[in-house]
């Protein structure tokens, strides 16, 4: 079957929180049974070099709903009156939208994140809803301190060792009353997102109409919770671990507070979670296929960004998204595509940015570029021509080698960075004077701090003092810092950046 906008009814994106691309089989994980996003990618295009701008999870959903950056402008935010979303545009135009999802951060008071759907459906429980089961009393059998490494918590007089420590054990235990009732793998939020948007696809849509359904996933975000942890049983990918499942971690830096044993097994615990996802997951994709939507169909699979994940490479040695690093564990996304009628099992190497997720979308529903208006009945409608994206379709035909020289990333007000093939450079906005420059926030409008810029508790607005270089074929996972051997290429990576964010201000 050739490639034909026409024949493009409905798109189901599948959003999966907190899923680092070289945890999933398809990019290159020996270790990790991911069979059917495997599968998945081997019927559809896989991107290798996919980023999220802005960090973390609103934004990132905010510039995939807009098309639009949000690092030169804003961050953890509500979406803006005048921000055109898919939504928006979908109105009016015969196409039904459902949102079914999980995270909770999306939901957040005045924050917007469903508006314009015709069929809104929230699982509850996830973070940021503790309120709801703060007065649930709490099995006596289930106590904090035995999801967590004692190590962490108290010091050698049995005294907590910081606030952290008491933060900590409040988290757990809040998890703990929202989750204690669970009694098989069904009973995991993801289980429920997923068989809950199977049902809208299944019994609930308008079978004569296309449709956009957006699936969105807290999973695999922490706690680290998989079957294991809840049947008291081996984590079958750290059969031989001794201690405590380790549900969460501090906050803090791991040096001193986390063993490299305890790191190891809370990835391990992560990737028994991924594992989790995949198979639920998996059964929506078998869904469509069994619903012979697949040939009509386009699919979407992504994550908003990765997790430190401890020492090194796995994060530079924090657990949790606990400062405003925008290093590659963090930024690097799995993204694959299933367009009907482009051959699947392709691999691009172009970089691409999540603002390029939507234009695609809109390019294969023949919007893109668009112009808003006025219907026949007098009613506003809305194009997508002030998109900042780019349509990823001809590169996945193979029409183009690529449609970017880099890639950005960063959180708004505290960090920038710049990847390209050669190197990658982070810039720290560590000072007031830096951040008023006028190459920095000319245009903004906007004040450049935030209250809140992740949603992780215990979180510091905590940067080095310099910027950063690495070579990025020898060392993609940052760890050894070249600026001072090289000023000249970090001067010119800045100017770079600093010239595509100034352009994206006026754009």
């Amino acid at each position: 079957m050739s490639f034909d906008r026409k024949k493009i009814k409905n798109v189901v994106m599948i959003m999966l929180d907190t899923l680092q691309f070289n945890y999933l089989g398809c990019y290159g994980n020996t270790t990790i049974k991911t069979p059917n996003l495997d599968r998945f990618a081997r019927q559809s295009v896989l991107f290798e070099n996919a980023y999220s701008e802005g960090l973390p999870t609103i934004p990132v959903r905010r510039a995939l709903m807009t098309g639009r950056f949000t690092l030169p402008y804003g961050g953890w935010k509500p979406l803006d009156h005048d921000d055109t979303t898919l939504t928006d545009i979908m109105w009016g135009r015969n196409m039904q939208t459902a949102l079914v999802y999980d995270t909770a951060p999306m939901r957040l008071a005045k924050f917007g994140y469903s508006r314009g759907f015709d069929y809104v459906d929230f699982c509850p429980g996830q973070e940021l809803d503790h309120t709801s089961f703060e007065n649930e009393p709490l099995d006596p059998a289930l106590k904090p301190e035995d999801y967590t490494s004692a190590s962490m918590v108290w010091d050698k007089d049995g005294n907590f060792i910081d606030d952290d420590s008491k933060q900590l054990l409040d988290e757990i235990g809040c998890f703990l009353r929202q989750q204690q009732h669970r009694r098989e793998e069904a009973d995991c939020y993801v289980a429920k997102v997923m068989d809950r948007a199977d049902y809208w696809l299944q019994e609930r849509r308008d079978k004569n109409r296309p449709f956009l359904l957006w699936i969105d996933s807290f999973d695999p975000h922490e706690p680290w919770d998989p079957p294991s942890v809840w049947k008291g049983e081996p984590c079958p990918y750290d059969p031989d671990y001794t201690g405590n499942p380790i549900m969460l971690a501090p906050w803090t830096p791991v040096e001193g507070r986390i063993s490299e044993r305890e790191c190891e097994h809370i990835r391990a615990l992560y990737m028994e979670k991924i594992t989790m996802v995949d198979r639920w997951v998996g059964r929506v994709l078998d869904s469509i296929r069994k619903q012979g939507l697949m040939d009509e169909t386009m699919i979407v699979v992504m994550s908003d960004h990765g997790q430190p994940m401890g020492n090194g490479e796995h994060g530079h040695g924090i657990m949790r998204k606990s400062r405003p690093w925008p290093y590659e564990e963090l930024v690097h996304v799995p993204l694959m595509m299933h367009i009907p009628g482009i051959e699947g099992g392709r691999r691009v190497s172009s970089f691409v940015q999540n603002v390029d997720v939507t234009a695609t979308i809109m390019d294969a529903f023949g919007l893109l570029g668009t112009e808003s208006g006025v219907s026949d009945h007098g009613m506003n409608t809305y194009g997508a021509e002030d998109f900042q994206g780019i349509s990823l379709i001809p590169l996945m035909q193979g029409d183009v080698d690529s449609v970017r020289d880099f890639a950005i990333a960063g959180y708004y007000g505290m960090s920038w960075s710049i990847i390209t093939e050669d190197y990658s450079y982070v810039h720290w906005l560590v000072s007031e004077e830096e951040k008023n420059r006028a190459d920095c926030v000319e245009g903004a409008d906007k004040a450049m701090s935030e209250e809140m810029w992740t949603c992780t508790a215990g979180a510091k607005v905590q940067m080095p003092e310099h910027n950063e270089l690495y070579d990025r074929r020898t060392d993609p996972f940052q760890l050894n810092n070249i600026v001072a051997q090289k000023p000249e290429v970090a001067e010119e990576l800045l100017q770079k950046l600093k010239l595509f964010i100034g352009e994206l201000r006026t754009s």
